[in-house]
């Protein structure tokens, strides 16, 4: 996958900004842990998209299903200190994001900060992105339970890499978008230059 990848259309939904985020998953029945912090600490995208006009996404692939049968190698049963028997590690505990997302964020980050760019959302959703419609934009599937896992963050900057200004930001404020669809952020004019 060729990396940066320059987004025509990030798309927008409030829901990603507070529903989405209170949806029941393994283990947490009220949803993520982290809510509503994450978002509080969080500018909304539609303000960040009038200072920036160009996004570029990066991604992070690693392979879930892989880490958990590892963790489950290194992990059987086994006598703990005490003299009692330990269970061997299932395949939903090598899965859990504590043993593995840090070491992918920091990878991500990493090629994030590569972009110089002027701001970067290390959790597009809690600005409001719908980053499963933005990815599938540019032909990039993510999944709800992966086992191949993509993690993306996304980069706002003020021109694009090559260093000029995008042409329909020329003719329009900086920032300037249309809401063709409900909840979609979509920069005017990527159809006609080839942004």
């Amino acid at each position: 996958m060729k990396e940066p990848i320059l987004l025509k259309t990030v798309h927008y939904d409030p829901m990603a900004r507070g529903p989405w985020c209170r949806s029941p998953y393994h283990n947490h029945p009220n949803g993520c842990p982290n809510f509503p912090k994450c978002i509080q600490a969080r500018e909304d995208f539609r303000e960040l998209a009038k200072r920036y006009p160009v996004w570029y996404a990066v991604v992070e692939t690693f392979d879930l299903k892989a880490h958990a049968l590892d963790m489950m190698a290194k992990h059987p049963e086994r006598i703990g200190k005490k003299g009692q028997i330990l269970p061997a590690w299932t395949e939903q505990q090598g899965r859990t994001p504590i043993y593995w997302q840090g070491g992918v964020r920091k990878r991500l980050r990493e090629k994030a900060r590569a972009l110089h760019g002027n701001v970067i959302l290390d959790i597009p959703e809690a600005h409001g992105i719908d980053v499963f419609s933005t990815m599938a934009e540019v032909g990039i599937i993510l999944e709800r339970t992966p086992n191949i896992v993509r993690k993306v963050m996304l980069v706002g900057r003020m021109h694009e890499i090559a260093g000029r200004i995008r042409e329909d930001m020329a003719i329009s404020p900086p920032g300037h978008f249309t809401t063709d669809k409900p909840y979609y952020l979509h920069f005017r004019g990527c159809e006609n230059t080839g942004c």
